[in-house]
């Protein structure tokens, strides 16, 4: 293996699991690497670095690895949306997850507060530890400090179980009787089997719901009451983004599933000893993606939203972090 890679897998202590293809562990060497590389280029005391440095910095940083190792940018493209630039999301990913901290002269600074949260049998560190550490996706783990925080605090996510948010968001109060051709609606069905995207029809099969109208790409949560009347109340509609709490409609849909006793399925699969490979059904909001991009690397692609590989040390965490949304994972 080339001698840089492998200076990387020491200095990271990244490992490469059973039978892993050399092209598969350069991209997740680089991957954690650029990473580094982000937070270092912000390190620099009270000045920090402007984001366009940043940007610049890694963008030469990714063309002189494709250089060395020919076609791994490709990698790192999104295939969906090629607008979107790697560093660019990388950078937003820090900077969401207090990773980057942007200051009044907007200009980024590695966070310097010492936090960390407790993952598995080591701690996600939230800055750059002046002590070992390990990487892991984006994230850098050491031992534990004084200053910790919970998964809840660092997500902003309230304590509400499935039940509990699917009534707070039912609440009959706020619906009303509307002006609407229901032939012109979508109904989202939770007990379908599909995945989220294809559980769309024009019949409404459980009494909560969500409609949305294709032509004007409007969104209503729907109550149907026993006279099969059908209440409405406006629902944020697709909320993209790249902040912290973009797509969080999501977590409708998958509540919606848990509630109605169908959840949505994430299977584990064994790599090796060390390592598994979560698969999703779904796209998750970004209070959650963001956390797994701290703990795991997209499977094969920097922009894989539905698979991820990650050490199974940390599959308690992961678990109780999906099944907060109504995720049931299997396996592994």
């Amino acid at each position: 293996m080339n001698e840089l890679l492998i200076s990387m897998s020491n200095d990271m202590r990244i490992n490469r699991y059973f039978g892993e293809s050399e092209n598969s562990f350069t991209y997740r060497l680089l991957y954690s690497s650029l990473g580094l590389w982000c937070l270092w280029t912000a390190n620099n005391g009270e000045y920090g670095s402007t984001k366009h440095n940043q940007t610049l910095v890694i963008n030469e940083l990714m063309q002189r690895y494709n250089e060395l190792f020919p076609g791994i940018i490709d990698k790192f493209i999104d295939s969906n949306n090629p607008n979107l630039r790697f560093p660019v999301h990388m950078r937003r990913v820090y900077e969401e997850t207090g990773y980057l901290i942007t200051n009044e002269n907007n200009r980024n600074q590695t966070a310097y507060f010492g936090r960390s949260l407790n993952i598995g049998n080591t701690s996600l560190y939230f800055g750059i530890p002046n002590k070992l550490y390990t990487v892991n996706g984006l994230g850098l783990f050491t031992s534990p400090t004084e200053y910790s925080v919970t998964t809840r605090e660092l997500l902003i996510r309230d304590e509400l179980s499935v039940t509990d948010y699917v009534h707070a968001k039912y609440n009959i109060a706020e619906f009303y009787e509307a002006d609407i051709r229901i032939e012109e609606l979508q109904f989202f069905n939770p007990l379908s089997k599909k995945a989220i995207s294809h559980s769309w029809s024009g019949n409404i099969v459980t009494d909560y719901s969500v409609a949305r109208t294709v032509e004007h790409n409007s969104y209503y949560r729907v109550v149907r009451e026993p006279t099969g009347a059908i209440l409405f109340a406006n629902e944020v509609g697709e909320m993209k983004g790249d902040s912290l709490s973009s797509f969080e409609y999501r977590r409708l849909y998958y509540a919606l599933k848990a509630y109605y006793s169908n959840p949505s399925i994430a299977k584990l699969i064994d790599k090796d000893d060390s390592y598994v490979v979560l698969k999703l059904n779904g796209h998750l909001p970004n209070r959650e993606y963001f956390f797994l991009l701290l703990m795991s690397w997209p499977y094969n692609n920097a922009f894989n939203k539905t698979n991820f590989l990650f050490k199974k040390e940390f599959i308690a965490d992961i678990t109780a972090l999906l099944s907060n949304l109504g995720i049931k994972v299997i396996g592994g």
